[in-house]
């Protein structure tokens, strides 16, 4: 018999074409592997950003020269500049055009430099040590 020839009922041929298909499903089982824990990881990304958004915090703000307190919940994704304009609003002050947002306690520090970060960055930056905030008015001067 001629060395081309190939017996139908070759035990090595069929085990090797059984391997060879058991090979490719276990390539393609892997892949779909792959592919599922991507998403298992998305979806858990996206489940924690979800919780973000719907954590809350208690603001604290006081205008200084007014002597005006309140008290409010936020979300940790407002930017400071969203906490101020809703400050003003709570306190129900007139924003004046020189006034400045500060952090609140014996060493107020200005952020007017951070209005664009949420509430969650500027923690997390230590900007802000907590969310006790106050608005100062520049006063008039001889």
């Amino acid at each position: 018999m001629p060395d081309d020839v190939i017996i139908e009922d070759d035990p090595l041929k069929k085990a090797v074409g059984d391997l060879e298909r058991a090979e490719g499903r276990l390539a393609q089982a892997r892949a779909e592997e792959a592919t599922a824990e991507r998403e298992v990881a998305n979806a858990v990304e996206k489940i924690k950003e979800a919780e973000r958004e719907r954590e809350v915090v208690t603001v604290h703000v006081i205008h200084v020269n007014e002597v005006e307190k309140a008290s409010f919940k936020e979300r940790l994704t407002a930017t400071l500049q969203q906490v101020w304009d809703k400050s003003y609003v709570e306190l129900k002050i007139a924003r004046k055009p020189k006034d400045v947002f500060q952090t609140a306690g014996e060493h107020p520090k200005s952020l007017m430099n951070y209005l664009g970060l949420t509430l969650e960055q500027a923690r997390e930056r230590r900007i802000i040590e907590d969310f006790c905030f106050g608005i100062v008015s520049e006063t008039g001067g001889a």
